[in-house]
């Protein structure tokens, strides 16, 4: 073994290290400041009395010795003990913004630390609170707007996943309903952040998966889970991301979940997260069972006005199907006139509806086989606006009732109930007048016998341009001759087959 080389400077023993008072830890600045206010004093008059020496000088000593021990030693230690109680009590009383001095790298120091850290992360989590509420209080603000301006509820939950999604700092989410006859979820909202698109013919069964195990236990759950579980199609099946998850509740039951994904990388959901979805989720079930109990309350209303329409048919036997062909005639104009499906579909019922307001006419006036007198007449035309009241509280028929209001104006202002003119008639109520009247004249009524379909085309052509509007009477003459047409082809063909 090669012995080590000598060291011809050898270190020498350091004596203890001097600091200074102020660095010095408590416990001695306390027994240096006792030395020198009670025990360097006695030490002095006890030297004073062995050495006879004056009384004035030893008094001096005495009182210079303890001065020095309070003012520079003890009075620091008490000024910084009573600066830490007067910073407690502020803090305690809600003040945060006092810290104390980090000097000193005694106790007194470390305590001024610890006070300082505690001080500055109370602020930091107020602050976030602060930020928590904010965004909860706009979150819900939001939604609860959204909740009474939307008509239709695909549309406001999918505004809800949105905002709670980008509220969580999530980059997908999805709402799921259950199927409970066929125990299973569907997806009937979803958001992306990277236009990602839910599958909608994705079902997941109740207890798998975390939105199925969610569903079926009725309690929130974080943890993993990837993006094709939430229902979202072209995604990495290997990746699973942070999730969470919170059940849709009404009474005790889930009627579906909320799940919120942040993809790889991203902070996990907290405590706090879960309690500001699971608001969210609260909210979500409660518009979603106000939707269910207000469709059913809309689709008794409907089913009524429809009984109702067929019931002033019932009293007059000579219109007998009148509305159902109003309603078509309506449909056959729109589309030849290239509507979109939903004004058709408005167009088939303010023409099944548009008669309504007669079910308040009394019999004799409804049915009276001669002309009206001018009051009778009068009464009569109440109809519409009848039909407008009837109608009107029905939400999912609100583009009906301006056609129904209308229906009986005529294109140059002369007719009612506002004497609209031109084109400030509803285009629908210019369609149902132009296929009501042509109806109304090739069938029976208790003052006349029916017109020939020549003669209805006649009388449209006399009043276009002030009864009707000149290019809705030219489209329905095209149908009807269009119609005529076939009728004459196919009799033709029947013919010659036979």
């Amino acid at each position: 073994m090669m012995a080590q080389p000598l060291n011809p400077f050898p270190e020498r023993k350091r004596g203890p290290k001097l600091v200074s008072i102020e660095q010095e830890r408590l416990e001695r600045r306390l027994v240096i400041a006792f030395g020198f206010m009670s025990l360097i004093p006695i030490l002095f008059l006890y030297w004073a009395t062995t050495q006879r020496l004056e009384l004035r000088t030893t008094l001096l000593l005495t009182i210079a010795s303890a001065l020095f021990g309070y003012f520079f030693i003890a009075r620091r230690m008490i000024h910084a003990v009573v600066e830490v109680t007067q910073k407690v009590k502020a803090l305690i009383s809600g003040d945060l913004s006092g810290e104390l001095e980090e000097h000193d790298a005694n106790e007194l120091g470390e305590l001024a630390r610890a006070f300082n850290k505690i001080t500055k992360d109370l602020r930091s989590k107020i602050e976030a609170l602060e930020s928590s509420r904010d965004l909860v209080k706009k979150l819900l603000s939001r939604i609860g707007t959204a909740i009474v301006s939307y008509e239709g509820i695909d549309n406001l939950l999918s505004l809800i996943v949105e905002n709670a999604s980008s509220a969580m700092e999530a980059q997908l989410g999805s709402l799921m309903l259950v199927d409970g006859e066929k125990q299973e979820l569907s997806v009937k909202a979803a958001w992306s952040t990277n236009g990602r698109h839910a599958d909608q013919a994705f079902r997941l069964p109740l207890g798998e998966g975390l939105p199925g195990w969610v569903a079926r236990e009725g309690r929130s759950m974080r943890g993993k889970a990837m993006a094709s579980a939430l229902g979202f199609a072209n995604t990495e099946e290997s990746v699973e991301c942070a999730a969470l998850c919170v059940p849709l509740k009404l009474r005790d039951h889930a009627i579906g979940v909320v799940t919120v994904l942040r993809e790889r990388g991203a902070k996990p959901f907290t405590e706090d997260d879960e309690t500001l979805l699971t608001s969210i989720g609260a909210q979500i079930a409660v518009a979603i069972e106000n939707y269910r109990l207000n469709l059913d309350v809309e689709r008794t209303y409907v089913e009524t006005i429809m009984a109702l329409a067929l019931a002033v048919e019932a009293k007059d036997p000579y219109s007998a199907g009148h509305s159902k062909r109003v309603g078509f005639y309506a449909t056959k104009l729109g589309k030849a006139l290239g509507l979109d499906e939903e004004t058709l579909h408005v167009l088939n019922h303010a023409g099944v509806l548009h008669d309504i307001g007669k079910i308040g006419i009394k019999d004799e006036i409804l049915l009276k086989p001669t002309a009206l007198t001018p009051d009778e007449m009068k009464i009569m035309q109440q109809h519409p606006l009848i039909g407008e009241a009837i109608l009107k509280p029905v939400r999912s028929l609100q583009k009906v009732v301006p056609l129904v209001r209308h229906h009986h104006e005529r294109y140059d202002g002369g007719g009612y109930p506002a004497g609209l003119k031109g084109d400030d008639i509803p285009l629908g109520a210019r369609i149902i007048s132009v296929v009501d009247t042509y109806d109304a004249m090739v069938t029976d009524r208790p003052y006349r016998k029916r017109l020939s379909v020549e003669e209805a085309r006649a009388e449209l052509r006399r009043y276009s341009g002030t009864q009707y509007d000149p290019a809705l009477v030219a489209a329905f003459l095209d149908i009807l001759n269009e119609k005529e047409m076939r009728l004459a082809a196919a009799k033709a063909t029947g013919q010659k087959s036979s």
